[in-house]
């Protein structure tokens, strides 16, 4: 997190008081409290003053509840921050490549001068002229001279497993590698897979991403679900692609049935053990190399997919025409295709190593589109400055839609902020400690002085509507917008202070630019107070929410696992409903399920009014990082939400390859297709409810429908998108 600096003044007054004191604390709580009284009156802060003493002492009495009357197997978990593979670092391994040539002159060449360009030492390079043309044989000979490399020729052509076990022969390095003299390496590329290989030293075998690679796949159901190749920006230059690929890859090195003979990397102890490529009948590249995996999943090796490392192949001719006649090759994406395969017999375990590759085909697919936006937004408002006005103090999904959003500006150029109250710093600072954003810690009064400094002043939810309004006085020239990701009156009772505040926000500030993020909520807007709003699009954080493989038992070793949010002090989420029906599902399934709760503590006094006598687990809130752990170890999301204007958990859950229930009322529709990616329900229904949890439950095949489905689905909602469509309707004379 990067918080703007003091001035000279808040220096010495920090040295004095620092913020993390107590002194510091309960000033900043006294002046919150004064604003109140200010904004709101002296009854609303007595109000709020017993709701809070009330809650207090209700924590306790829940406190010593739950100690006498929780279920027995029920419990508190800790949820560990997703974790990260470290970037590649130069190698130091000692590497054979070796490729046996055979094909046109001009994709050779193509070949051989990307790896010498690509490719950093240290490495061998062996070449097999396999009964190469005179013209070829002599460009071969130039070459090895010049990089000296190991020559052999064949004077007729072998199969492609016969002249590969000529050069591995004359091997004797740490790692070995075979590549198809029709395919061109991209920057790093070594590096990467060497680096996907030590992450374990039970790696036998390493292959990257590529635009074409059928044998790149896995068994699951009746599918042979593999990477292909699809068009859909072909000038986009292989090597700028493969940058992309590096640096959009969350490197999840997922475990494979099979990799593509095209690329790939094996440990020396693999050769010394089970031997070199098989002898099959007949002979071609992609029967040897299925032959060896076999062989090598006996021996108790893993094949590991590089999903950071991009190598193109090219068009027909050489050893690829048996994968490569009647398709178009392009340097563009990794897209999962479904193909019937009836003589397959999978495994449950196999089914999530396909989410995997479902997520990270997903993934990939949009980075052209994004970098394209973001070259967008540099270009166009590179010289702006956006302050969003959000008084984060929970962890929720506003706040993080918000820090998203900010953050897609800043890679824009855009210098995009967050104002925060002194009196949430500590809380803030302690729950988002990695956060690279300019964060301005301010009170409510500095907002009007502050808005000199920006082109924008973007409030957030409705109270921070009336924050920025004197800002307007101020500065005729000052964009102010709202950022609406829900319809807030629906939040409160109708005769309460908040409902009647909320009501006001929308029309608050002349010339307010209202900015939603799905048609619901703008549908809204327009039916209660007959004005319009701009929509800018929904987004979730699709670089952290994406199946990944997992370090807990997989199914059928443990019970399927059910995710829900619990928020006692939220009616609108359904607390109690879900609750029962949870409690309903585990009187009926037992053992066969489990349940994790997530969203507050058992320690809640809202909690104590819920049905939870079952066994259950619960996490409290979490941090994004935590919730996509908990997401990727699950198998089913259910939201029974009276309604909901997005439903980001919903959409973070399919991203994650879950088979999600979500609400039918509200904005869900925007990605939620029943029966299609996920199942839509009447929430006011509980008996329609709980069947459609039976139904998850009972049906393996619709669960696996909906979780392959969802997840490309959920890739669409990326932040660059809705940040830039902010930036348009903010700044429309940029564009």
């Amino acid at each position: 997190m990067t918080p703007i600096e003091p001035t000279g003044s808040k220096r010495l007054s920090e040295r004095i008081m620092p913020p993390s004191s107590w002194w510091a604390s309960s000033i900043r709580h006294i002046l919150y409290g004064l604003t109140i009284i200010r904004q709101d009156g002296l009854a609303y802060f007595f109000q709020r003053l017993y709701q809070y003493s009330s809650w207090q002492v209700k924590t306790i009495v829940q406190s010593i509840n739950l100690k006498i009357k929780t279920h027995g197997n029920s419990k508190y978990i800790h949820i560990e921050d997703i974790q990260y593979a470290p970037q590649p670092q130069p190698h130091m391994a000692m590497v054979d490549i070796i490729i046996c040539v055979q094909g046109l002159l001009t994709n050779i060449r193509q070949c051989l001068s990307a790896v010498v360009e690509n490719t950093l030492l240290p490495y061998s390079l062996i070449l097999v002229d396999n009964g190469n043309t005179d013209v070829i044989q002599r460009y071969l000979m130039d070459f090895s001279n010049e990089h000296r490399c190991i020559l052999m020729r064949n004077e007729q052509a072998l199969a492609y497993p016969l002249a590969a076990n000529q050069a591995i022969r004359q091997s004797n390095q740490d790692f070995v590698i075979l590549l198809d003299s029709n395919t061109m390496v991209t920057s790093g590329w070594l590096d990467r897979m060497i680096a996907c290989a030590q992450t374990n030293p039970k790696i036998g075998f390493v292959s990257p991403l590529s635009n074409y690679a059928t044998q790149q796949s896995i068994p699951v159901l009746d599918l042979n679900i593999e990477i292909a190749s699809h068009a859909l920006q072909p000038n986009i230059p292989y090597t700028q692609f493969g940058d992309l690929v590096a640096s959009y890859s969350n490197r999840l090195y997922p475990a494979m049935k099979y990799l593509n003979s095209f690329c790939f990397m094996m440990r020396r102890q693999v050769i010394d053990q089970i031997g070199l490529l098989g002898q099959v009948n007949p002979i071609t590249a992609s029967d040897a190399a299925q032959d060896f995996f076999q062989r090598v999943s006996k021996a108790g090796w893993q094949i590991t997919l590089a999903d950071d490392t991009y190598v193109y192949h090219q068009s027909a001719n050489g050893y690829s025409d048996e994968r490569s006649q009647n398709h178009e090759i392009r340097p563009t994406y990794i897209e999962l295709q479904n193909r019937e395969e009836p003589s397959l017999s999978p495994t449950i375990t196999d089914y999530h190593d396909t989410l995997v590759l479902q997520g990270i085909s997903s993934h990939i697919h949009h980075i052209i589109e994004r970098e394209t936006l973001l070259q967008q937004g540099r270009k166009c408002y590179s010289n702006r400055r956006v302050l969003f006005v959000s008084p984060i103090r929970v962890l929720g999904g506003g706040a993080n839609l918000i820090i998203l959003a900010a953050e897609a500006m800043q890679r824009m150029g855009v210098d995009a902020q967050i104002l925060n109250l002194h009196v949430h710093r500590s809380w803030f600072e302690r729950n988002y400690p990695d956060l690279k954003l300019p964060i301005v810690f301010a009170d409510i009064k500095d907002i009007p002085q502050l808005s000199v400094n920006y082109d924008a002043l973007v409030a957030t939810s409705n109270p921070t509507v009336s924050w920025i309004a004197p800002a307007s006085l101020k500065r005729s020239d000052l964009v102010m917008g709202y950022y609406i990701q829900d319809y807030e009156p629906y939040f409160y009772p109708q005769a309460s202070h908040e409902y009647r505040k909320a009501t006001a926000s929308y029309t608050l500030v002349p010339d307010l630019i209202r900015m939603v993020t799905t048609p619901w909520i703008s549908e809204q807007i327009n039916l209660h107070h007959q004005t319009g709003s701009n929509i800018v699009g929904a987004h979730m954080n699709v670089d952290m929410f994406q199946p990944r493989p997992r370090s807990d038992l997989i199914r059928p070793n443990r019970p399927l696992r059910i995710a829900a949010m619990i928020r006692p002090a939220t009616p609108r989420r359904n607390p109690k409903m879900t609750m029962a029906i949870l409690h309903q599902a585990s009187s009926m399934y037992h053992s066969k399920v489990e349940f994790q709760l997530f969203g507050c503590d058992p320690t809640d006094p809202g909690f104590a009014s819920l049905d939870y006598n079952f066994p259950w687990q619960i996490a409290g809130q979490l941090r994004p990082s935590q919730m996509a752990t908990l997401l990727n170890e699950a198998d089913i999301f259910v939201d029974f939400s009276e309604f909901q204007a997005f439903g980001l958990t919903a959409l973070e859950s399919m991203a994650s390859g879950l088979a999600v229930i979500v609400p039918d009322n509200g904005g869900t529709g925007i990605y939620a297709k029943h029966e299609e990616n996920c199942l839509a329900v009447d929430t006011h229904d509980q008996s329609a409810s709980f069947k459609a949890l039976q139904r998850l439950i009972e049906d393996d095949a619709l669960r696996q429908k909906l979780q392959i489905s969802a997840i490309p689905t959920a890739a669409q909602f990326f932040p660059e998108l809705p940040a830039i469509n902010i930036l348009k309707t903010l700044f429309p004379e940029d564009q």
